[in-house]
């Protein structure tokens, strides 16, 4: 292990920074971090091929759905808030999928900062030893404090106590930081400053505040987000050296997902020897505007990916005029405002009255897309209106409306250009869940007394087939091993022994399949082109 101690380079408050060099200068430092890193094929740093710096690269040829790699990062954080998710071994102790909640432990609260949470009293111990027994007194004093941000907290208490190696300070020394971007915009560099002097402040005072100034945006550049992988919305923050390295694309050729405290970067096509690999530094489901908007704000780029080359075009094809193309970009912004604040509503209805109910969010959706097209119709694969769809669908269920919810759920996802990934394993799971409500339903429940609504038998048969191409595509995505994987096959084995006759995978079921989903799609106003094919 290299030697450890005091690494980082302090300097006066006029800092100016040096030129800075890519990882792939300093081999020796690649060869280091790339050994902390259990990866299937060999692994290069090497300068990139899509953007200035360094990138990550397979020398050996990877198929789709397979690991690249996985690893315990060298520091992570769970988002303020969340109370599901031990601090410490990120264990989610909320009910999961495949999983009963009399399994499942309560992640209990720190008593000084009341923040903190943890599965077990060997987790607070650990933790504690690690790096609560620095962190409690700023969780308590900044409970809403962000995790990248705590995460710099901790980097400065490491360092303090001599628990950061030479190798690990020398990566993160090299980080980019974009010091002259943020220097430029004088709101975010004050917001900087003033954690800088926080920063300062809850170390003791020890640490120049011109180094925290640069840790802080270089974290909040690097940081990866923790998305579990039942879940595509983010809990927290970590660092992980090797992944520093990943350079973006809108198309990505991998994609990162925790299970526990490991980081498992999987491949999502096949990737030749030579090549670079990508992931998506934002949600990939949004659109091209809001894509680029994000990036542009967190990481100081325009993507020109074929992605945002291709919408672009098909956007300029589709609306053909400049007022028509600003036009539908402001719908998708009030889109996605409305949907935030319907959300919103549906935890705290009392703050949000006008948005209480689904039905109103769906007339206030309506009025929106018929702004935007006035003389045709908004296409129903090009989001935010799939996604859109699917959030209304939470918003029935939260009203226990289990027609409309999954009329609206069926819209969103099968209407939807994702057909394969983790993103359509989670959104085809949404969908599942509803139709496993209505096999819990007596036959005279008010809902049945829908007479176009197929029958529960051929209710049964379509969630069988969707929960078979999600256990497919689950063990593509997240791998056979996934305990997410494992969990939706647990259901579809205990769904399958429920029904007679033929089991998905025989032809016999496939015909069976297609008649009832067909019923199902007609039922929700779907067109045929757009139903699941096994």
């Amino acid at each position: 292990m290299d030697t450890e101690g005091h690494f980082f380079q302090e300097d006066e408050d006029d800092y100016v920074p040096p030129p800075r060099q890519g990882l792939h200068t300093e081999p020796e430092l690649c060869k280091a971090i790339l050994r902390t890193v259990t990866a299937s094929v060999p692994l290069s740093i090497r300068s990139s091929t899509i953007s200035p710096g360094s990138g990550l690269f397979v020398d050996s040829t990877i198929e789709n759905g397979r690991e690249i790699y996985h690893s315990e990062p060298l520091m992570s954080a769970i988002d303020a808030g969340n109370n599901s998710f031990c601090h410490f071994c990120l264990k989610d102790t909320s009910t999961i999928v495949g999983v009963s909640s009399d399994k499942q432990s309560e992640a209990k609260a720190c008593m000084g900062c009341r923040v903190a949470r943890f599965c077990s009293k060997k987790c607070q111990k650990d933790a504690w030893v690690k790096f609560h027994k620095d962190e409690c007194a700023v969780l308590k004093n900044e409970p809403n404090i962000k995790a990248q941000d705590l995460l710099v907290h901790r980097v400065i208490f490491w360092q303090q106590r001599k628990g950061i190696t030479t190798t690990q300070g020398k990566v993160i020394e090299m980080l980019e930081n974009h010091f002259w971007d943020y220097s430029q915009d004088g709101e975010r560099n004050g917001q900087i400053l003033d954690m800088a002097m926080a920063v300062r402040q809850a170390t003791g005072g020890k640490v120049d505040s011109g180094l925290t100034w640069r840790l802080i945006p270089a974290f909040q550049t690097n940081c990866i987000r923790l998305r579990p992988a039942s879940n595509k919305n983010s809990v927290g923050a970590a660092l992980d050296l090797v992944t520093t390295t990943i350079n973006h694309s809108c198309e990505p050729n991998a994609f990162a997902f925790f299970e526990g405290n490991q980081l498992k970067v999987r491949s999502l096509k096949r990737i030749a020897a030579g090549a670079e690999i990508t992931i998506c530094y934002v949600d990939p489901t949004i659109d091209t505007v809001r894509r680029q908007k994000l990036l542009k704000l967190d990481h100081f780029f325009d993507c020109s990916c074929s992605r945002c080359k291709g919408e672009t075009k098909e956007y300029k094809m589709l609306l053909k005029t400049k007022s028509r193309i600003d036009a539908f970009h402001q719908a998708q912004r009030e889109i996605l405002e409305l949907m935030s604040t319907a959300v919103q509503a549906a935890k705290y209805p009392s703050l949000y009255p006008a948005f209480a109910k689904a039905g109103a969010v769906e007339t206030q959706l309506r009025t929106i897309i018929q702004r935007a097209f006035p003389e045709s119709s908004w296409p129903d694969d090009i989001e935010p209106l799939p996604s859109a769809r699917l959030s209304i669908a939470d918003l029935h269920l939260a009203t226990e409306k289990l027609g409309p919810a999954l009329r609206s759920a069926l819209r969103g996802k099968l209407m939807s250009r994702r057909r394969s990934g983790p993103d359509f394993v989670n959104e085809m799971m949404d969908v599942v869940y509803i139709l496993l409500g209505f096999g819990n339903l007596p036959p005279d429940a008010p809902v049945f007394e829908d007479k176009a609504l197929p029958h529960p038998t051929d209710l049964c048969t379509v969630t069988c087939g969707y929960l078979y191409e999600a256990c497919k595509e689950a063990g593509k995505a997240f791998g056979g091993d996934s305990q997410y994987t494992k969990g939706i096959c647990d259901i579809l084995a205990g769904v399958l022994a429920k029904k007679p006759g033929d089991k998905p995978g025989s032809e016999g079921f496939a015909k069976e399949f297609e008649t009832a989903q067909g019923a199902l799609t007609d039922w929700a106003a779907i067109p045929a082109s757009y139903r699941l094919v096994l």
